[in-house]
């Protein structure tokens, strides 16, 4: 606007016709670009959906929907959360648009990306107008998995289940040569009557292979350690399809599996020690 001033005032001191019109031809192009700029945010219905969980380090999916009603069409419409790039969305030819957005999560609990900024230049590049907008986001950041060595902290625990064979217990197992001492309960006296000579039979009682999760597994680490290991055991036994229990400090899960039970868990390591109500912001990253 200064330099439409000078131009003005320069035409009336020369009283150049030609300068008047490019004065007022500038103002007039000003004033439009201030009129479209507006209307191509004005008028759109804007729509998110926050993406599944991730692990600390992470980059949170957010997927932002564009609509359109009528027949106006949107141009360079301008989308970004805090930390994330800009990504370009148009609502020329279809209804509706979807675009995704990427921000880091760099700390475990509930994770909200912030207010979204959608603006646009469009369509001289002369004005930019811009909304902020709270669409209430979050999802759940997991700890970090750090690995360890599972194998050495499991065979650690003495309550941790194995299948022993003995004798006079649920379920048959084999036969085997009959021994002095063994009972004759359990000798195979049908195979004995036929002369096929004395066999025992055995029976396996299976003890459940449960394994437990505990806080004082990783002594002389801090919290965050503490559960980054935690959460690379239960990743990796809940891989193998076996049976696994979590014990924190005010919190006890007992041992199960399946797709319940690994969401609980989870849940329960994520935001261990936080108010679940807590977010990390991507504003305040």
């Amino acid at each position: 606007m200064g330099v439409l001033s000078l131009m003005f005032i320069g035409a009336v001191n020369y009283e150049a016709s030609l300068a008047f019109a490019m004065v007022f031809w500038l103002i007039g192009l000003f004033i439009l670009s201030i009129s479209y700029t507006f209307r191509n945010l004005s008028g759109l219905h804007i729509a998110a959906v926050a993406g599944s969980s991730i692990f600390v380090g992470e980059h949170a999916e957010i997927n932002v929907i564009l609509t359109r009603n009528g027949k106006r069409i949107y141009e360079a419409i301008q989308l970004n959360f805090p930390g994330s790039r800009n990504v370009v969305a148009n609502l020329i030819e279809n209804t509706e648009e979807r675009s995704s957005l990427f921000v880091v999560a760099n700390r475990r609990g509930w994770f909200s990306p912030g207010r979204l900024t959608i603006s646009t230049i469009f369509p001289f590049g002369i004005c930019r107008a811009w909304s902020l907008l709270d669409l209430d986001l979050r999802c759940l950041v997991y700890p970090k998995p750090v690995p360890c060595d599972l194998d050495w902290l499991t065979s650690q625990q003495q309550d941790s289940g194995h299948t022993n064979i003995t004798r006079g217990s649920d379920d048959f197992h084999a036969l085997r040569d009959y021994q002095r001492g063994d009972s004759l309960r359990h000798v195979a006296w049908k195979i004995a009557a036929s002369g096929r000579g004395m066999f025992t039979k055995e029976y396996s009682a299976n003890v459940d292979d449960k394994i437990w999760l505990k806080w004082d597994m990783f002594p002389d680490m801090n919290a965050e350690e503490r559960l980054s290991r935690l959460c690379f055991c239960m990743l990796q036994l809940d891989a193998g399809g076996q049976d696994y229990g979590l014990e924190l400090p005010g919190t006890r899960i007992e041992p199960a599996k399946g797709s319940e039970h690994y969401t609980r868990v989870m849940k329960a390591l994520a935001l261990f020690g936080l108010d679940e109500s807590d977010e990390t912001n991507g504003e305040q990253r």
